[in-house]
């Protein structure tokens, strides 16, 4: 039986060769998916707190009791703390990028 690396890439075995699993494949895709999701909602949350889009808009203007709330600079840092963690597990997935699906479940 030939080896088999991490997300299915073929082993040494001549009979594999070129051959990768489409499992492994859809592995491969979702794993690059939560890295770009990770990467870009943390951008988000970093950024969007001190926009002037976070202070004027519709659901402020249909609540206007929730803006002293909502304009709070701790509510703001909380925000852009759940984006540097976002930003965290985002460089985190791409430093384990290599290892397999296996070993990546088994942490």
């Amino acid at each position: 039986m030939p080896l088999r690396s991490t997300y299915g890439f073929p082993g040494p075995g001549i009979e594999n060769r070129g051959k990768l699993r489409s499992g492994s494949r859809l592995a491969l895709i979702l794993r690059i998916l939560y890295i770009l999701y990770s990467l870009e909602v943390g951008f988000f949350l970093i950024f969007f707190p001190w926009l002037e889009i976070w202070e004027n808009n519709y659901v402020l203007y249909c609540f206007p009791d929730l803006r002293p709330f909502v304009i709070n600079p701790f509510l703001k840092g909380a925000v852009l703390g759940l984006g540097i963690v976002n930003l965290l597990i985002g460089i985190q997935e791409i430093a384990h990028f290599r290892k397999s699906p296996r070993d990546y479940f088994s942490r």
